[in-house]
């Protein structure tokens, strides 16, 4: 068998036999187009093995895909793209895996700014935004000075790339607020001074702990009239609605209390019109999400699953 044949069955979709031809071939000959084909196959296998729940075999692959980068000819970049694929997506499988630490490794190329298109030629957004917004949500769960200091470059190029995006003026003034520089930070996003306080930093927070657990989070901060709803997320099949409670300490009681009868009865009116609006049907679940701390230290979060909306 040839790397011709192999990259043959991987245009197939046969990527496990192309997985197994490659390996001995690789294992006696490092060239360049049997290191390429060792390369993508690995690439293959990693997302296959990571969709069938084989967690610890899919960070074996992700490490050889590390030792191999350095050895490809990557001129147009897609091998790089590819590993921060890769390391997004065992970010989301591995919760001891910090993608920030990855990146400063690996860094980003300029070709990661730039928006591309999918195999049906569909707009797809550049990788280095997922990559930032991924970092973003570690840094909330982990507000430290140290990991500030680490974050900043990259958002330094995100400013570079991109210096109309609001978003990127928010997460510098978060920067700015881990660093005890509050001025700085109104200063970089005067319109989101009022969010940067503590009830906006416990929702990010918040979403960035139910993101690390696998949640999508659909809506942030949705009203209903005079009522409203923290976060509303998806956990897998079933559409989760969400109390976020944010303190500094638990001097005054804990946070949860906070969420009395007339409080869930208005969070229920509240869902109901939200899954009236929407047309919803399916599993509908009631979460509380309590966050006890201040910016630059670790914060304490605790996850109510499944409360009763009726107790008084």
């Amino acid at each position: 068998m040839t790397v011709k044949d192999i990259f043959d069955l991987r245009r197939q979709g046969r990527i496990e036999e192309a997985y197994e031809a490659i390996r001995p071939m690789y294992a006696v000959h490092q060239g360049k187009y049997t290191t390429l084909a060792m390369f993508w196959t690995a690439s293959d296998i990693l997302k296959k093995r990571l969709t069938e729940k084989r967690i610890d075999e899919a960070v074996g692959i992700f490490k050889a895909l590390l030792r191999v980068l350095p050895n490809i000819d990557d001129g147009d970049g897609k091998a790089h793209t590819a590993m921060l694929y890769a390391a997004l997506r065992v970010a989301n499988a591995v919760d001891s895996f910090v993608l920030l630490d990855f990146l400063s490794q690996i860094g980003l190329q300029p070709d990661d700014w730039q928006p591309h298109t999918d195999g049906e030629g569909k707009a797809v957004p550049p990788v280095a935004h997922r990559v930032m917004n991924r970092i973003f949500l570690e840094l909330h769960l982990m507000p430290t000075v140290e990991r500030a200091l680490q974050v900043a470059p990259f958002l330094q190029e995100s400013l570079r790339n991109h210096p109309a995006n609001k978003e990127n003026q928010r997460n510098m003034a978060f920067i700015y607020e881990i660093m005890g520089e509050h001025e700085k930070a109104v200063a970089a996003c005067p319109s989101e001074a009022e969010h940067l306080r503590l009830g906006r930093w416990g929702e990010e927070t918040a979403a960035a702990f139910l993101q690390k657990k696998g949640y999508a989070i659909l809506e942030h901060d949705w009203r209903s009239g005079h009522r409203d709803i923290d976060l509303v997320a998806r956990d897998g099949k079933t559409l989760v609605f969400v109390e976020v409670k944010t303190r500094t300490n638990r001097v005054f009681g804990n946070p949860e209390d906070a969420v009395n009868y007339q409080k869930r009865e208005n969070l229920r009116r509240a869902m109901n019109h939200y899954v009236k609006l929407h047309r919803l049907a399916g599993a509908l679940r009631f979460d509380i999400v309590t966050v006890v701390g201040s910016l630059g230290s670790v914060p304490e979060i605790t996850h109510f699953v499944d409360v009763p909306l009726n107790d008084r």
